[in-house]
């Protein structure tokens, strides 16, 4: 099984178990279905480039990546603006993200 993503150790993941990546300082947390969080020892910006191979993840904000496939909602205020994933995740939105964010919404779903 080539499409998977090793995290820690020896545990590979399917990108499609993937909901959410966090940034933590020098640390990202991964949360996967079913609500379990893996803390893996590389940057968001480094675990950004191993996901570069799927279009199902964005960048949303400089401390979140979600995976398209598993939005519930958005929710756009003049202030925050917020994607709501399955188990009760969310990660924000930038302002300077939010049009490209919408864009793709928009070409994978029926979203605006």
């Amino acid at each position: 099984m080539n499409n998977t993503i090793k995290l820690v150790g020896k545990k590979r993941v399917s990108p499609n178990d993937i909901v959410l990546l966090k940034a933590d300082a020098n640390y990202t947390e991964v949360m996967l279905k079913g609500g379990e969080q893996v803390i893996v020892s590389k940057t968001l910006k480094e675990m950004e480039k191993a996901f570069t191979q799927f279009s199902s993840f964005f960048r949303t904000h400089k401390s979140f990546m979600v995976n398209l496939d598993h939005i519930e909602g958005v929710q756009l205020n003049g202030v925050k603006s917020e994607v709501r994933l399955i188990d009760n995740f969310n990660a924000d939105i930038s302002r300077r993200r939010k049009d490209a964010f919408l864009s793709i919404l928009r070409q994978r779903t029926a979203f605006g």
